[in-house]
């Protein structure tokens, strides 16, 4: 009998999903993606729109490539996930039984949540603030800049190093490095505590070669003219370049799949305590000793074709044999078309081993093929 495999959202992990259930599933099986958005653009596009070699409105792919793809594309936003009658309700959609499900809706950004940021900051993560916030540095002249995580866990843990430095590089190209200050706030003691103190280490020694100071244990509790600090310093800033604090959406945390503050599934096969609903990517959390593995598009792409077997084996009665292995990477980049590369195994049996290779045009290279062969495969 025919079946339908519904995916809460069309980010990395969900387009992964549903690509390889459209691979594996013969077409009496239907495959359904909702998402609120209309197109797809991977986060790190931002970077290079806040660079200068991207636009925008050159960056974003339609979802309506989906359907010559075979899948069927909802624009719509999910309002109620009800595990017990299998089905979830949409705003203008109504309410949509599945077989399965695969809950793909990331993190929410709350920016909010810190007194006076809205309005004073720049939300980093949000693309339609980039290229406002791109503007305002190629008009200062001198003062300083703030790049502050104001919450943790957060997506893509390098990216506030990496647009520091393409700060850095933009400023420089306009002459006024010299006379602006760069500063990145975290809350965190090390730089990057999912990749241990050598790697963050090598972080910071890279910062402080671009004249980038690092501040840890800063936790900003709220923006005015002055950052306040919960440890009480006051810092002045010019440009305040914000990481929000994240969350579950709040659809998902209404559903009762959230424990604690993220959505718990079984690290090998992404299924969580309700049958046949799987979650994958941002909206989960999967702890690796005393830190959670990074919020990160490669994660969520390889934990949605993961779940993806998972139901292709179950509709086709052969064992499942798809696991996912804690294994990713990702492009640091450091301005000046040059990138450094981070490779991880979160679940060696010894512990955690990651590794930086040097910043190359090469890696560079890499970067955006790997936004070109995905966005290729999944949507054109």
């Amino acid at each position: 009998m025919s079946k339908r495999i519904l995916i809460l959202g069309a980010g990395f992990g969900g387009l992964a999903a549903a690509t390889e259930l459209r691979k594996g599933l013969d077409h009496d099986h239907h495959v359904t993606i909702l998402d609120r958005k209309r197109s797809f653009m991977m986060g790190l596009v931002k970077l290079w729109i806040l660079e200068g070699s991207r636009r925008l409105e050159d960056s974003q792919t339609p979802l309506d490539g989906l359907k010559a793809k075979g899948i069927e594309y909802l624009n719509d936003e999910v309002t109620m996930i009800d595990t017990t009658s299998n089905q979830v309700q949409a705003k203008d959609h109504g309410w949509i039984k599945y077989d399965y499900l695969i809950v793909a809706l990331g993190a929410e950004l709350v920016p909010d949540r810190i007194a006076g940021f809205v309005g004073r900051g720049y939300n980093l993560y949000d693309a339609q603030q980039v290229p406002k916030l791109r503007d305002r540095l190629l008009e200062l002249k001198r003062g300083s800049v703030a790049v502050t995580i104001m919450g943790m866990p957060y997506k893509c843990p390098p990216a506030p190093y990496e647009a520091s430095m393409i700060i850095d590089s933009l400023l420089s190209s306009r002459g006024t490095r010299s006379s602006v200050d760069i500063d990145i706030y975290s809350p965190a003691p090390v730089a990057l505590p999912v990749a241990g103190p050598q790697v963050s280490a090598s972080i910071i020694e890279t910062l402080s070669q671009r004249g980038i100071r690092f501040n840890p244990s800063h936790k900003l509790r709220s923006v005015s003219d002055r950052l306040e600090f919960e440890n009480g310093n006051l810092v002045d800033y010019d440009v305040l370049v914000g990481i929000p604090p994240h969350r579950a959406p709040e659809v998902v945390t209404r559903s009762g799949l959230v424990e604690g503050d993220w959505v718990v599934v079984d690290r090998s096969t992404m299924k969580t305590r309700f049958a046949n609903v799987f979650a994958i990517g941002d909206v989960t959390e999967i702890r690796v000793g005393n830190v959670g593995l990074p919020k990160a598009g490669i994660f969520a792409e390889e934990q949605g074709k993961v779940a993806a077997k998972q139901i292709i084996s179950e509709l086709s009665g052969k064992p499942a044999n798809a696991a996912f292995a804690g294994q990713g990477y990702c492009f640091m980049e450091v301005g000046n078309r040059r990138a450094g590369y981070l490779e991880a195994d979160f679940f060696n049996p010894a512990g955690p081993i990651i590794r930086l290779e040097a910043p190359s045009e090469q890696n560079f290279q890499k970067k955006q093929d790997f936004e070109i062969t995905r966005v290729k495969e999944w949507l054109l």
